[in-house]
């Protein structure tokens, strides 16, 4: 039986990842930063390892006895989240001292959930972090899987709750085009690499929407039936370089946002279940 080190277990994507190594049957090992929050996984982990991986010390003897790593170390893109880290801290560092560890423990994999189309963006912060760390593990002498979703199905939750409060807008035209998917894919997908020659693996969702399309399915969902405002671009960029000067991570996330307005980010469809169908399962849970 293959040990397994999960990183960022209890992230919207870790729990599915978590889910589905231990369905498998594999010996997981836990790194968080949270001992409690790590012991509401269900089922329990084998082990958990209690350490911050931007941190480079408290790492030391996290991969012992570890085969393969996944990682699922990122910051939010959540407009919630207040966490002062940078992209670069999080996505790039923290990734790049739990890979130094995997190096020197032998771990024969590693496996990284970067970003879709990530290394045409340098000038993003968001898109550069996981650019530069997926370069550096492909340099790496452990064997390698990248993955890279286009955008997660968790991620319109908070769109929906926007709508619900009136808080929604356009962006430009809303013409963009993109396949989000859906986490447990995604983790199907990664587990599905364990063992497997390197390779990057792009994945995207079975239905595409537009940008637009998109909003009006956070509308609905969320019973919103009032005006929804088109933000013309350039009122953006008459604001953003305030927002740079005030708050940097604030600007890095709606740099982001701004950008993946004016592009299609559409991978292959590796995904089954649609966004609507997605959000129908929530309910029934809820």
């Amino acid at each position: 039986m293959k040990t397994i080190l999960l990183a960022g277990a209890t992230g919207n994507l870790g729990v599915h990842l978590f889910q589905e190594l231990k369905q498998q049957g594999y010996y997981v090992k836990v790194l968080a930063r949270n001992r409690s929050k790590a012991t509401t996984l269900t089922p329990a982990p084998d082990e958990i390892f209690v350490a911050d991986a931007s941190e480079e010390q408290a790492l030391k003897g996290v991969c012992d006895g570890v085969d393969v790593v996944i990682s699922a170390i990122g910051k939010s893109l959540s407009l919630k989240d207040k966490c002062k880290a940078t992209f670069r801290d999080v996505d790039f560092l923290a990734n790049l001292n739990l890979l130094a560890e995997a190096e020197k423990a032998g771990v024969q994999q590693f496996l990284y959930i970067s970003a879709f189309a990530a290394a045409h963006y340098p000038h993003l912060a968001y898109f550069k972090a996981h650019a530069d760390f997926a370069e550096v593990l492909k340099q790496s002498p452990i064997n390698h899987t990248i993955l890279e979703p286009t955008a997660l199905f968790s991620a319109f939750k908070e769109k929906t709750a926007l709508a619900s409060k009136g808080l929604i807008g356009h962006i430009g035209k809303g013409d963009k085009r993109i396949n989000p998917v859906y986490e447990g894919e995604v983790a199907c997908a990664s587990v599905a690499a364990i063992g497997q020659p390197p390779q990057v693996i792009a994945i995207g969702g079975r239905r595409i929407y537009t940008r637009s399309g998109l909003i009006r399915l956070s509308c609905k969902l969320a019973g919103h039936k009032g005006l929804v405002p088109k933000i013309p671009y350039f009122v953006l960029m008459l604001v953003m370089p305030v927002i740079k000067l005030l708050q940097r991570n604030l600007y890095d996330k709606m740099a982001f946002f701004v950008e993946v307005n004016k592009e299609d980010f559409l991978a292959p469809p590796l995904g089954v279940l649609t966004l609507e169908e997605y959000f129908e399962l929530e309910k029934q849970v809820a």
